[in-house]
């Protein structure tokens, strides 16, 4: 019943190939057309499982402050003024920009419709373009932020200095003691030359020696310096910018309402701002002026755009490189257009897949077009190989398409099951890195195969309909085999070498299996790759953003509070045991402690209520005491000096709501609620560890106080844990149901024991010299490369199957069928490596990995089909009982 439905179909699109061909490119052309819109996101919290206790944790915390990722401009030159009327300039130019947005927004009013048309989205949170604000605020409260023993005895030196100058106290540092003042008639049994009383700040001034006597300035110098430096402490720039402390580099930050994961948001913010910067023009203020972007956005933007920019040229060469192969196995250029059309069919059936289901593609997903492309036109290439194989053996033109699509058939609808399971498995994971990629390229491959059937017979027909049109030179040449049935001397070499040396094939793949095996054991205890850096892009760290940012560093570095990973509480009230209770954690790390500091925004102000009750009670003591009289006295610089010291009336306590909003900012929810966000700073360690990242993560993810709740906190290092811990459930799953269910379809589809343990063997025997071939060059796995294991058991078993199964069509005649069908073999594999290979050229270093891993499994999955299965089938005769109830397909019509 299979065969008359298969039958029909190709008689169908044989007799209307006009319409199969039409109907193929509207669905390319459509298709493509919508995947156009894709949307590509390069952030690791995409790869992660939405139910995850780190992304939720991580996605409850972004839904409470916002995305929050800032924009950073910086600009250098040798000329500090010059970079300061830039950032001026930058700055008035952002003012205006958000002025109008609120503006236009404000005419709006409720009107979606208008605020979406008309103003557009709204990008920017706020602005920092300095430190003016905050510089005035701890000048005018530097007398808070000293320490209450510094103001007492301020107070207490003050009082002292005043006693000597009023005369209530001798200097004895004075060259010339003062005329003792007119005394008092004394009680007759009164001690003329008792002390003053004990503790009065004459007798403490008596007890002190001559040189710390009378100072200048009341002795209030040193307090003076002591307190600007205390306020200095926390305003690391001077001179109200943003700046190096030579001034060759400042910037300026924004904060925008996007969480920095290459969105479409982020770059049109990346947009007006690069419009910006040409429109003032840093060349105006300085000849050698360069100006860039770095920060979170910019960073995002151009790893997206340098993986879409890489996937389309590796695409594209890809493509190149495949259609060179096509050519010069089928000696045909016309033959490119039969077997690519079915691969752009599924191409574009994958991505508007996925504009459907998420709208999006992940980092994993970037590549998949040329992975499709290498791996789906395996089907075209076979059908099409045994197509002219048919017409070389003397069948006509319409038996020879029929008889092709259903010789093929059985061999095809195994790799398409096979392919569809080494996608398919992947999809059973939560991980989306995995997961999205198994599904999508699932269904890529599938719509391959189903419109495989009717398109290349279709084309056929079309092209040879042309040809004979045309002047010989122009076509094909007309196909031919060899005597023997071979394409071509390298398989037939194989062929004989195999079968009359197979001992020798067998007895390598079994020394390489021993010596991978032997290396295996030590890799798989720990075979993850916790270096960060090797998998990110290589290139941004040079140049781009990614230098940019470097530059930024050196201008904030971690100053200002930026520093350390941004957590949530529930409450302010939470924040202090929170902070106690990961101090607690890190110091219980058996490795030892990983954090530096906790800070919040209690430790931006000058201590507890109380305690600043205490100071402006002995501020105001101060106050008091430098009286108009006493100012009076003293010469005009001294006064100007203690004026500077004499606390304000207004001086009240410092609340977190009163801090400057460059600070305050930092500690708001997106609703305005303060005190709830803090930041875990890490000692001077690289946080692209993994391993720091699984220690970090366990002191201060999902804290659990001492009351038992569980606070809902992460941060970066919990993305990173996160995929560890995914890859390390997810990959084992993926990968063993991956080879079970080939298994299943292999034993199903080979009906013998015989062909189950050699094709199998064969897989096995691939994937376990990648495996430890990867061990051996000590290539670890990540959450990428990882995907080239079981795409590998199902790619990989096509290439054995397909050569035992021709086999099997040839009554057992091993050497017969490598002839006639390893060339094919080998040009779906070339195509498939091709395909991967695309991935080397890619920026991303995780990617690069992938293409390797996957090109190498491919390789050797060829190589022990080649070799080894053939060689096996020799030493392993079919019995009789089975050669004689196997079939010979391979004469007359149904030749194969």
């Amino acid at each position: 019943m299979i065969k008359r439905i298969v039958a029909k179909s190709v008689d169908w699109a044989g007799r209307n190939p006009v319409i199969v061909l039409m109907l193929a490119i509207a669905t390319i052309v459509a298709s493509w057309s919508y995947a156009s819109h894709l949307e590509l996101r390069t952030d690791l919290l995409e790869l992660l499982p939405r139910d995850s206790e780190g992304f939720k944790a991580f996605e409850h915390q972004l839904g409470r402050v916002g995305g929050g990722a800032d924009l950073i401009v910086v600009v250098e030159s040798p000329d500090r003024g010059a970079n300061e009327r830039f950032i001026d300039a930058m700055s008035a130019k952002l003012d205006v920009t958000m002025a109008e947005h609120k503006a236009c927004l404000a005419e709006c009013k409720d009107d979606a419709s208008c605020r979406a048309t008309r103003c557009g989205p709204d990008l920017i949170a706020y602005t920092e373009t300095g430190t003016k604000d905050v510089r005035k605020f701890f000048q005018d409260n530097k007398w808070l932020y000293a320490d209450l023993k510094d103001l007492e005895d301020a107070d207490n030196t003050l009082d002292h200095q005043i006693a000597i100058g009023t005369g209530m106290v001798t200097d004895l540092s004075a060259e010339e003691p003062p005329a003792p003042a007119p005394a008092a008639k004394a009680p007759a049994h009164a001690n003329p030359a008792s002390p003053a009383p004990a503790g009065s700040a004459a007798a403490k001034a008596a007890e002190k020696p001559a040189e710390e006597q009378k100072k200048p300035a009341l002795g209030l110098d040193q307090y003076r310096d002591r307190w600007q430096q205390k306020a200095n402490k926390s305003d690391d720039f001077p001179t109200g910018y943003f700046a190096t402390p030579d001034g060759k580099m400042l910037g300026l930050r924004i904060i925008s309402k996007t969480a920095g994961m290459g969105d479409a948001n982020g770059e049109a913010l990346l947009r007006m701002v690069e419009k910006m910067v040409a429109e003032v023009n840093p060349k105006s203020f300085h000849p050698e002026m360069q100006a860039g972007l770095a920060g979170a956005i910019a960073n995002a933007t151009e790893e997206r755009q340098s993986i879409m920019s890489d996937a389309a040229w590796a695409t594209g060469m890809a493509l190149v490189l495949i259609l060179a192969g096509l050519v010069v196995f089928f000696r045909s250029f016309w033959s490119l257009l039969i077997i690519i059309l079915p691969a752009f069919v599924g191409i574009g059936a994958a991505y508007s897949f996925a504009m459907v289901t998420y709208g999006y593609v992940n980092t994993s997903g970037a590549f998949l077009g040329a992975i499709i492309l290498g791996n789906g036109i395996n089907y075209p290439i076979v059908l099409l190989s045994r197509y002219r194989e048919f017409r070389a053996r003397g069948l006509p033109p319409e038996q020879a398409r029929r008889d092709a699509v259903w010789n093929a058939f059985r061999a095809e609808l195994v790799g398409a099951s096979v392919g569809g399971i080494a996608y398919g498995s992947l999809v059973i994971t939560n991980f989306r890195g995995f997961s999205q990629f198994g599904l999508i390229g699932f269904v890529g491959m599938l719509l391959v195969w189903l419109s495989m059937i009717p398109t290349v017979p279709a084309l056929i027909v079309i092209l040879e309909w042309i040809q004979e049109r045309l002047p010989p030179w122009l076509r094909d040449p007309s196909p031919r085999i060899n005597s023997d049935g071979s394409r071509g001397p390298l398989m037939r070499v194989i062929a004989n070498v195999t079968e009359r040396r197979p001992w020798i094939f067998v007895s390598i793949a079994a020394v390489l299996c021993v010596v991978t095996a032997w290396k295996l054991p030590g890799y798989l205890h720990d075979p993850w790759e916790y270096n960060f850096d090797r998998l990110g892009s290589r290139g941004s760290k040079s140049s781009g953003a990614g230098s940019w940012s470097t530059k930024a560093e050196h201008v904030f570095g971690g100053k200002m509070n930026i520093a350390g990973a941004l957590m949530l509480a529930d409450s302010p009230e939470q924040v202090p045991m929170l902070k106690e209770q990961i101090f607690k954690n890190d110091a219980a790390d058996p490795q030892g402690k990983l954090i530096a500091d906790v800070t919040t925004v209690d430790d931006l102000l000058p201590g507890t209520l109380e305690d600043q009750k205490k100071k402006l009670e002995v501020l105001e003591r101060i106050r008091d005491r430098l009286t108009p009289a006493v100012l009076a006295s003293m010469q005009e610089d001294e006064r100007k000096r203690v004026l500077e010291v004499k606390p304000p009336e207004e001086l009240a306590p410092v609340a977190a709501k009163d801090l400057p909003a460059l600070l305050r900012r930092r500690f708001e929810e997106s609703n305005g609620t303060l005190g709830t966000v803090f930041y875990v700073k890490p000692q001077n360690i690289s946080l692209s560890d993994g391993y720091i990242a699984l220690r970090i993560a366990k002191t201060t993810d999902n804290v659990k106080l001492a009351n038992g709740t569980v606070v809902q906190t992460a941060s970066r290092s919990t993305i990173f844990a996160e995929i560890i811990h995914a890859m390390e459930r997810d990959g084992p799953l993926a990968t063993g149901a991956s080879f079970l269910a080939v298994c299943l379809v292999v034993l199903v589809a080979t009906s013998s024991l015989r062909g189950f343990v050699v094709v199998i063997g064969s897989l096995v025997m691939g994937v376990l010299w990648t495996i430890g071939g990867a061990a051996l060059i000590d290539m670890k796995l990540n959450f990428l490369n990882f995907i080239a294991l079981p795409i590998t058991f199902g790619i990989g078993s096509e290439y054995p199957f397909n050569v035992f199964d021709r086999s099997r069509l040839l009554g057992g005649d091993i050497t017969s069928a490598l002839k006639r069908t390893g060339g094919a073999v080998a040009l779906c594999s070339y195509t498939t490596t091709v395909g991967y290979g695309a991935l080397l050229f890619n920026d991303n270093q995780a990617l690069q990995s992938f293409g390797k891993l996957a090109m190498s499994g491919e390789v050797l999955c060829l190589l022990a089909a080649l070799l080894v299965l053939p060689s096996i089938l020799h030493i392993w005769p079919q019995k009789k009982r089975e050669e004689a109830h196997a079939p010979r397909q391979d004469t007359g019509a149904a030749a194969g």
